[in-house]
């Protein structure tokens, strides 16, 4: 069973936006941590942050990816392949290598990495290791849901939980974190392909900013919960934690749109795309000039807030960057696949462009 669409027309929810702006900015700490515990700037409370937050932000953006791709899976397999599977890889293998070179050259302290053709082909598509992962998942993810196009949601769903629960503890894929998510996130895309329109129907009618306060707050006790208790690794766990995350976060969204920073955030969410495959190198730059602040007294005070200060700057030169990116067009998409172009879509599903 596919969604139908409900009428036709060019409008927008800018609650989408706010909420894919939340999910980047997410993606980009989860980063900034990682980096500047690297460099000897890490801090317990951010460690455990970004452990909880692992739980909550890729169920909610895979979320988002399913309900924008309804139109994709129901066109024909030609143009489907063209337009975005294929140009999808494309972006993903360019920006992979991009980091790929960017990791062997620049001085960032992390585990060595392997190199030369062998170790691209190791580190981009047998095992990958890179934040621009979420591409590769993308393309895969759009053939799955067209390859099960006819299966009734009353099995797919209940198929994909059980495959989300087993691989979940990541004990079955142990060498790629990226094969492991891959297997466990796939049944967020398909709820957001399958009941797209049970959940705008749903947030038709999202209660007042206490309950929704309160969701929030009970979906963030639930996360620190389990990975301060270490029940990640109990199937089924990361499943429970990221649906309740992603009822919630869509929730919190709607509530957080009409606001300044929910404006802002989905400022963010409209060019997802550049800053997505940018931050990560951009990143590993901006923490060089936090490296010297490593094992001297500024150290403490520093490491309290250096994961913010990367996100603030990561934004501040990613987001402009979507400009001079889109005039060499096969950056953001393959040079075979034009453009995304607006469409006239139901209004349940805003127009997007890449991540």
């Amino acid at each position: 069973m596919t969604p139908s669409p409900r009428r036709d027309t060019t409008s927008r929810l800018p609650w989408v936006d706010t909420a894919r702006g939340a999910a980047i900015v997410l993606v980009i700490t989860h980063h900034a941590v990682l980096f500047t515990t690297a460099e000897g700037l890490g801090h317990p409370g951010w460690t455990a942050l970004n452990e909880t937050l692992r739980l909550l932000r890729m169920p909610l953006f895979f979320f988002l990816s399913g309900m924008l791709a309804v139109r994709a899976v129901q066109r024909p397999w030609a143009d489907l392949l063209r337009r975005r599977v294929t140009s999808d890889l494309w972006v993903y293998l360019l920006w992979a290598s991009a980091a790929f070179a960017a990791f062997t050259l620049l001085p960032y302290a992390r585990d060595d990495l392997p190199t030369g053709v062998s170790g691209w082909l190791l580190d981009t598509l047998l095992l990958p290791g890179n934040g621009a992962w979420y591409l590769l998942a993308l393309a895969l993810y759009l053939v799955a849901g067209r390859l099960t196009r006819s299966v009734p949601t009353r099995v797919l769903l209940p198929a994909a939980a059980v495959v989300a629960a087993a691989f979940g503890p990541g004990q079955l894929v142990r060498y790629s974190f990226v094969w492991s998510d891959v297997l466990t996130l796939f049944v967020f895309f398909a709820a957001g392909l399958r009941l797209r329109d049970l959940a705008l129907g749903l947030t038709d009618r999202v209660p007042g900013p206490f309950a929704v306060a309160t969701a929030a707050t009970a979906t963030g006790a639930l996360a620190l919960t389990v990975t301060g208790l270490g029940l990640t690794q109990v199937p089924g766990v990361r499943l429970l934690v990221g649906t309740t995350a992603v009822a919630t976060g869509c929730a919190v969204a709607v509530r957080l749109a009409p606001t300044l920073g929910g404006r802002a955030l989905a400022d963010v969410g409209r060019r997802t795309l550049p800053v997505y495959v940018t931050h990560e190198i951009v990143l590993a730059v901006l923490v060089l000039a936090l490296a010297p602040a490593a094992g001297t007294a500024l150290a403490g005070p520093l490491s309290l807030v250096a994961p913010a200060l990367l996100v603030a700057a990561a934004l501040a030169v990613c987001l402009p960057l979507r400009t001079p990116l889109a005039r060499v067009p096969w950056l953001l998409h393959a040079p075979w696949a034009a453009p995304r172009q607006r469409e006239v879509r139901p209004t349940a599903e805003p127009v997007v462009q890449g991540v």
